[in-house]
């Protein structure tokens, strides 16, 4: 079996093609940029192909052959409404066009999409994949259509749409912050009461991944791969500072404030071209109380369960952190 992975260089994307290697399947990656090094695909055993997914004829080569297509790449944090569009809706659709006219046997299309293309929970009701989709920000709202360009190819291809909630684990560098706050003793803790989330650890992530790809039953579908159950920012910091053996305290940030400080990134990305992970997209993500998921039509459907507690998670994650220097 062979499969390209796109996004390979990422935090999720890496530990899938890890988790492919272990399985005996035959890896191919595709690079927007050879020259930005191999990153954690560094001394794997993989093929290599240069493409972009915004540049169709460099697709081409890279989608022939492969068994399996799994979708990771896109854009999570970007100063221009239109950019995240253009890649994470255009360029899905650039790739699944490719695979249509270059690869007429492909068993399965994996679409990583995001709880942020559904929204927010209302009224601290889970979402399902039956459920309206309300994204907040332009990310969410790019995700989504994403999504519904993928699935209008469900049926000439056999596509699957994930959306996972916040992901934690080695290599994150977007949670990685609530982490490194608690060892040094912070707690931050936005206004507006307490704030929950689904969440999941990445390597329950990369087991339901290769799930949605490999069970017949999750073709042409939409899954949520989450824990069981949601919980509050202020309990996970608590996991992570039982584990870090730290004291905390609760530091108060007002709304306004955070939005203030959400516009000041927002400036200083469009002065310098740099988008930053802090900005007014994700201030209207993070204001939100409740981004929680039902995640049992993937458990009932795909035997889908998380085998990691958070505590084990938090535990594997923050020792990772401290190994490799990121806690000093």
């Amino acid at each position: 079996m062979k499969a390209l992975v796109t996004g390979g260089r990422g935090f999720i994307g890496s530990l899938l093609v890890e988790k492919l290697l272990q399985n005996g399947y035959e890896v191919r990656c595709l690079l927007r940029n050879k020259v930005r090094g191999l990153g954690w695909l560094d001394g794997l055993n993989i093929e290599l192909y240069e493409g972009d997914i915004i540049n169709p004829t460099s697709l081409v080569e890279a989608v022939q052959g492969v068994d399996y297509v799994f979708h990771l790449a896109g854009l999570t944090k970007s100063n221009s409404r239109m950019r995240f569009y253009r890649i994470n809706a255009g360029g899905t659709k650039n790739l699944l066009e490719t695979i249509q006219e270059f690869n007429h046997e492909l068993k399965r299309f994996v679409f990583m999409s995001s709880l942020a293309a559904a929204g927010p929970s209302q009224q601290g009701i889970p979402v399902t994949e039956l459920g309206p989709s309300s994204p907040v920000s332009n990310y969410g709202k790019s995700k989504l259509m994403a999504e519904q360009v993928t699935l209008e190819f469900s049926k000439e291809l056999p596509i699957t749409v994930i959306r996972p909630p916040a992901v934690y684990g080695p290599r994150d560098r977007a949670v990685f912050a609530y982490f490194k706050y608690t060892k040094q003793g912070l707690r931050p803790v936005l206004s507006g009461g307490p704030r929950y989330s689904s969440l999941i650890y990445v390597k329950d992530l990369v087991h339901g991944i290769l799930l949605t790809a490999e069970k017949d039953e999750a073709r042409g579908e939409i899954y949520y791969l989450s824990d069981d159950q949601p919980y509050s920012w202020d309990y996970f910091g608590d996991v992570i500072a039982d584990v870090l053996d730290v004291k905390t305290r609760r530091v108060l940030l007002p709304m306004q404030l955070a939005f203030l400080i959400s516009l000041g990134f927002d400036l200083y990305a469009k002065l310098t071209g740099r988008p930053t992970l802090f900005s007014l997209d994700k201030y209207r993500e993070l204001k939100q109380t409740h981004w929680i998921c039902d995640a049992s039509k993937a458990k009932n459907d795909l035997g889908f369960k998380s085998q990691f507690s958070l505590e084990t998670g938090v535990r594997e994650t923050t020792e990772w952190y401290l190994e490799n220097g990121w806690m000093t």
